[in-house]
């Protein structure tokens, strides 16, 4: 083969691989199509330049070389409406794009096309009825049968909207076309357009407990905040409250009432309201799309890092000073307690560094790591860095995930100052509520972090089986022996450290804790947070709570995560 024959092989090859890579990727993924349409684009060219005998130089030459661009272009139009019309097509019609403030936009046209389906029900884990729809007037309205018992903002971040004006978010968005019956009930929908009759979508019977989502909630109160509650056991989400949250209930449409036109003003003004300036954000689904810095409930990832890596870390070889210099020219890292060496003891031990959140110790922890343990440690709980990053990465799918980050700036970690602000959760970490409730379910499951999900199953309106989640790993976070010593440590945090307040809301079970108070903008109040697990003979839940702006961890944080522990129990 001759080299400009060998060249052109390479040249096409080369573009169906690009284009090949590009056209499957997710909608959302939309800048990686492109850069990949691109980039095949000169390929396609050269391929054909060389392909074909070239004219005599002048004119003929120049008209030449103007048709090769425009067939192309007119190529790479072609292979950009076969993915947007054909290969993506449904994907594209079902996207929702959710934007910084959690508010979400999404195609009318599937939402208008189900006016007339009786979309299906939403169940918690005990069969009480969450969500439901009835015929009115010929359409189909959506109802919440939950606003009987509970105040409906607490599910909204979970349950989402339904809007014939702004489309559909949470639960009504992901799992739309089994709520419709397009997936999982094909031959009924058949039979309803031979026969008549009218259509129903299915069922979904979620994880959460109603009950310990309201109370939750009701713990939370009017601050702004996260409640995860896990089944470190199975990933099954048993609770996850935002607040502030929304009443879907003021953006679904009344087909019965009187003046349409008076309706959708409502709705508008509704919507208006809930995405002005001044709302706080109530469609932002904060345990998994709002990111924060994790403050000492990060020591959690850090310890974990120097078990594993004992002859580096020395875990018992620690001590606790007022000041610690990890660099030269950089300020020193300082403890948030005076004094914190009388409690820790000097030298002292993990177990104790880590129940009285020594900051300066998790620093010199991180810096004796070094970056590449702890970037590998901190990927082991799909915290990563922004490199590895990419849509979908995300370990929960049945909502809207941000993805965790261990730092933000490329070659973040090379400075030590850097990584040992890192070691105690501070740096450019940013991470979800969910994030640090998986780390926490880790701790409390032998190391084991399992999938978390939200929908247990879905059922047919005859209740016959679509889909039925099982528990799922994935992937051993660290050993065993590893997780049974950070469960001593979480305890000795209950017991006499830096969140014993938690131990006070369930007495006479055994409680194991993390507290963190983290700094954000400078000058502002620290948010605070918190890392619960109990009973701690066989864990049965995993909490993280977060209160934004909210104060101390060991106080404001434990005593939250004290009470939704105490829910959790009540409603068992």
């Amino acid at each position: 083969m001759s080299a400009p024959a060998l060249l052109r092989t390479l040249c096409i090859v080369g573009a169906i691989g690009l284009v090949g890579y590009g056209i499957i990727q997710p909608v959302e993924a939309e800048v990686r199509w492109l850069l990949c349409l691109w980039a095949a684009g000169p390929l396609l060219w050269l391929a054909a330049w060389l392909g074909a005998p070239r004219p005599q130089p002048g004119l003929a030459r120049s008209v030449y070389h103007l048709g090769l661009v425009v067939l192309v272009g007119f190529a790479l139009l072609s292979l950009q409406l076969l993915r947007q019309q054909v290969v993506q097509a449904e994907a594209i019609y079902y996207f929702v794009a959710t934007g910084p403030d959690g508010s979400s936009t999404s195609n009318v046209r599937p939402v208008l096309d189900s006016q007339r389906v009786l979309r299906g029900r939403l169940l918690d884990r005990r069969g009480e009825l969450l969500v439901s729809s009835e015929t009115v007037a010929g359409f189909a309205r959506r109802t919440y049968p939950l606003a009987d018992r509970y105040d409906p903002r607490a599910f909204s971040n979970l349950v989402g909207f339904f809007s014939t004006r702004y489309g559909q978010s949470g639960l009504e968005a992901t799992y739309a076309e089994y709520l419709t019956g397009q997936r999982g009930n094909a031959w009924a929908r058949l039979r309803e357009r031979v026969l008549g009759g009218a259509p129903q979508g299915n069922d979904l019977t979620l994880t959460i407990d109603a009950e310990l989502q309201a109370r939750a909630a009701a713990a939370l109160g009017e601050r702004s905040g996260s409640v995860v509650v896990l089944d470190p056991r199975s990933g099954a989400v048993l609770a996850m409250v935002s607040s502030p949250g929304f009443d879907p209930r003021g953006l679904s449409f009344d087909p019965g009432a009187a003046d349409w036109e008076a309706e959708n003003q409502r709705i508008s003004a509704y919507w208006a309201e809930l995405t002005s300036d001044g709302a706080g954000q109530p469609l932002l689904n904060r345990p998994t799309q709002g990111v924060y810095p994790p403050g000492s409930t990060y020591k959690t990832v850090t310890a974990v890092g120097v078990l594993e890596h004992p002859a580096a870390g020395r875990p018992d070889e620690i001590t606790c000073p007022e000041r610690y210099l990890p660099q030269e020219g950089a300020p020193p890292v300082t403890n948030a307690v005076d004094g914190l060496a009388g409690l820790t003891g000097d030298p002292s031990s993990l177990e104790r560094v880590y129940a009285y959140s020594c900051n300066t110790a998790f620093a010199q922890y991180a810096v004796r790591l070094g970056p590449e343990v702890m970037t590998d440690v901190a990927r082991r709980f799909d915290i990563l860095a922004p490199q590895r990053a990419s849509p979908g990465s995300a370990t929960f799918s049945d909502l809207p995930t941000s993805q965790s980050l261990l730092y933000v700036d490329p070659g973040f970690l090379n400075y030590p100052r850097a990584l040992a602000d890192t070691g105690y959760g501070q740096g450019q970490l940013l991470v979800t509520p969910l994030q640090m409730a998986l780390v926490a379910a880790a701790v409390a499951n032998d190391g084991v972090m399992m999938q978390p999900y939200l929908v247990q199953r879905i059922s047919r309106p005859d209740g016959s089986v679509i889909r039925e989640q099982r528990p799922r790993s994935i992937r051993r976070a660290m050993a065993s022996p590893t997780a049974g010593r950070m469960l001593a440590n979480m305890a000795a945090v209950a017991r006499y450290g830096f969140g014993k307040q938690v131990s006070d809301y369930v007495p006479g079970i055994a409680v194991g804790g993390k507290s963190g108070t983290a700094e954000h903008v400078p000058g502002a109040t620290p948010h605070a947070w918190f890392l619960a697990v109990a009973p701690l003979d066989r864990p049965r839940y995993a909490v993280a709570v977060m209160v934004e702006s909210g104060g101390e961890g060991s106080s404001v944080g434990a005593t939250l995560a004290g009470q939704v522990l105490a829910a959790a129990f009540a409603t068992e």
